[in-house]
């Protein structure tokens, strides 16, 4: 399921019958104190209580200018750290990128295992 903001995102890590919640984050504005990512701890609890993977896509990069681009990269790694944190599933989502740069770039986002899903 394609996620956006946090209630979306809430109702589809509440669902068992959905195994990949895709693009969590959205382009809004941003919390004065924190960065509005889609994502929680309490959100990806539940993700790793249901036994939902989290997937970002690469070519939702590719769309945007630069400033989106910056907010969105960083919105990503806040993503990556928490799942992470709590031991939960995340996937590359890729379609037309070579698969060694889509590997460099998890790495950087902070990825500690890459897995890329080609589609």
């Amino acid at each position: 399921a394609i996620g956006g903001d946090y209630g979306l995102n809430n109702k589809i890590l509440n669902s068992r019958n959905i195994s990949l919640l895709i693009d969590p984050e959205t382009l809004d504005k941003d919390f004065m104190k924190y960065r509005n990512s889609g994502l929680n701890q309490v959100l990806v609890k539940l993700a790793k209580k249901n036994n939902i993977g989290i997937g970002f896509s690469i070519n939702r990069l590719n769309k945007l200018n630069k400033l989106d681009k910056a907010r969105l990269i960083g919105k990503i790694m806040q993503n990556i750290i928490l799942c992470n944190k709590y031991k939960v599933k995340y996937f590359i989502l890729n379609s037309d990128n070579n698969a060694e740069d889509v590997k460099a770039l998890g790495l950087t986002l902070g990825a500690k295992n890459v897995n890329i899903v080609k589609y």
